[in-house]
């Protein structure tokens, strides 16, 4: 039987503000990428925010969460090599080179310190990037994070990469609307738990969503998402250090299966100072089925705000020292 998922409505210091702004040009080895800088006239109440998203995610992916956010510190966006705007990066290049090119936009924007969130694909990324300069991060947010890719997910991705390779190698570098649709299920069906939409908020509205995305790809694009797939492969996407210098929180849908809450609450327990949740009534996109508590959380965790009695999540575990 289906659950209504629950209604809640944000506070209003979730409100919008005016912003500023700022593209910034970055190289790394040879490769050029860009940042987004969002500001606001309103002094911060947190060190500025650096958002490393999916693959699928450039640095305009994540407009509600910066209407959000935006009023409350420095928001940094980022096209990292190989997505969006930037230069190609090959996929013998792993996510350590991945992390080295996000600590770069701190040194070129001048922060000593800042917020690091990293959702799926973007999670070992600032994972690396916490571990390697842990002086450099105040917090971590880690959301829909695994040690490595569960089995059925690495089937499924590799069915829809292959058959969207075969379409980009089309003669004329088209896409037929009947093979792009396909493929579009296929995609959808991979990241959303379509067995428990009754469950999910907004499940049909981001199904749509996504859907759309996915049919619109182009050639060039899908190659470049089918190279962060061989990255995924390439080796466990999280490395078996543990990091022992940075508070975090980890965090993902209760029905999420693409990085499952068991997986999530693994990575937390790798980390010394860490606190695990579940969003309830989302999957793996939380923040599309959830964005306003998706926010909420994130604001709550990097202005040290309390996360017990959150009606929208799970009883938050601690790991570490707060144990």
């Amino acid at each position: 039987m289906s659950i209504a998922p629950s209604v809640w409505n944000p506070p209003e210091w979730n409100a919008p503000e005016e912003t500023r702004e700022e593209l910034v040009p970055l190289e790394w080895r040879g490769l050029r990428y860009t940042c987004r800088v969002i500001t606001s006239d309103r002094p911060p109440v947190t060190e500025p925010l650096l958002l490393l998203g999916g693959a699928l995610q450039d640095m305009y992916a994540w407009p509600r969460l910066e209407r959000r956010l935006s009023a409350h510190m420095p928001l940094v966006f980022v096209d990292l090599p190989g997505v969006g705007t930037a230069d190609d990066l090959p996929a013998e290049q792993g996510f350590d080179a991945l992390a080295e090119a996000a600590l770069v936009v701190t040194d070129r924007l001048g922060f000593d310190r800042i917020n690091l969130l990293g959702a799926s694909y973007g999670a070992p990324i600032a994972y690396r990037a916490a571990l390697s300069r842990p002086e450099r991060v105040a917090r971590l947010v880690l959301a829909g994070a695994t040690h490595r890719m569960n089995p059925r997910l690495v089937s499924d991705c590799e069915q829809v990469w292959r058959a969207r390779a075969a379409l980009a190698d089309d003669i004329d570098g088209t896409l037929s609307d009947a093979g792009s649709h396909e493929i579009a299920d296929r995609a959808v069906a991979t990241l959303l738990n379509t067995t428990l939409q009754g469950q999910v908020s907004q499940a049909a509205t981001v199904a749509r969503m996504l859907h759309r995305q996915f049919a619109r790809i182009t050639p060039a694009a899908a190659r470049r998402h089918a190279v962060c797939h061989q990255r995924l492969l390439a080796s466990d996407p999280l490395p078996s250090e543990s990091i022992d210098a940075v508070r975090a929180l980890v965090f993902t849908g209760e029905h999420d299966d693409v990085s499952t809450p068991d997986e999530n609450r693994a990575v937390a327990a790798a980390i010394a100072d860490s606190t695990f949740l579940l969003v309830r009534d989302a999957d793996h996109m939380v923040h599309l089925e959830r964005e306003a508590e998706y926010a909420d959380l994130v604001l709550r965790f990097l202005t040290d705000l309390p996360l017990d009695g959150l009606h929208y999540t799970t009883a938050p575990e601690r790991f570490g020292w707060c144990r």
